[in-house]
């Protein structure tokens, strides 16, 4: 039998799940603060601290140039793609506590698969048509990047408040 996630009906956490939640959205709101972080500190001059930002993120995304966003001519941490993946697990984050509940949870595989399709189709047709289009790579990295952070938000609050 499937573990029920009594913690989440509805909209309501229990203290132990409203804390793991509090740290949770914190940690995903200072990430994607990292990512326009650059646009910041170069226009304070203060290149050593973008420098250091794009090397801290150099592992989890190519950074080309031409595939990114710019602010005020400077480029963000990651590509349009991450950064709109990083957005949508931003905002499924924020709203997970009022949509998730036991029959959303335990259709979360399926979900996760819905939520790649879109991303797979953009992504094979870049690649098989040499098109960017960008509308469809935002948007469907933030469904991906919503559903996942719905998903992580659940599943993260089910295994700390499990714990004694």
């Amino acid at each position: 039998m499937k573990k029920q996630f009594n913690y989440l009906i509805m909209g309501k956490l229990n203290r132990k799940g409203i804390k793991v939640y509090m740290i949770m959205l914190l940690c995903v709101i200072v990430f994607d603060f990292l990512i326009i972080s650059p646009v910041i500190f170069s226009n304070f001059g203060m290149n050593k601290f973008s420098e250091a930002v794009y090397l801290f993120f150099k592992p989890l995304c190519h950074q080309m140039d031409s595939r990114s966003f710019h602010i005020n001519g400077v480029k963000l941490a990651v590509c349009s793609r991450c950064s709109s993946i990083y957005l949508g697990v931003l905002f499924g984050v924020f709203i997970a506590p009022i949509v998730i509940n036991r029959k959303f949870l335990n259709k979360a595989n399926l979900l996760l698969v819905l939520a790649l399709i879109p991303s797979l189709f953009e992504f094979l047709y870049e690649r098989f048509f040499g098109v960017e289009v960008l509308t469809a790579k935002v948007l469907s990295s933030l469904w991906l990047g919503g559903i996942a952070g719905l998903i992580l938000t659940s599943q993260i609050i089910d295994m700390f408040s499990s714990q004694g």
